[in-house]
C-alpha cells in the first residue's frame, strides 16, 4: 500500500499544478490583444492580407518604453 504521506504530497502537488495551469491560461483579456498583435505582425511579415480588425490595432500600447 502507498504511504499516505506520499499520497497527500501527490495530491497537493497536483492541486498546485492545476491552479498554476489555470492562472497562466485564463488571465485577463490582455493576452488576447497580444495574440492579435502577434498575428498582425506575422501576416505582415508573410506579405499576406491583414483583416480590417487587425489593421486598427495599435501596438504602441504594449511598447515598454512608452509606459515609463
Amino acid at each position: 500500500m502507498i504511504n499516505s504521506t506520499y499520497l497527500y504530497s501527490f495530491f497537493l502537488l497536483f492541486g498546485f499544478g492545476f491552479l498554476f495551469y489555470f492562472f497562466l491560461n485564463f488571465r485577463s483579456g490582455k493576452n488576447e490583444i497580444n495574440n492579435k498583435i502577434l498575428l498582425k505582425k506575422l501576416l505582415e511579415g508573410l506579405d499576406m492580407e491583414v483583416p480590417d480588425e487587425l489593421k486598427t490595432l495599435d501596438n504602441s500600447s504594449t511598447d515598454p518604453q512608452k509606459l515609463s
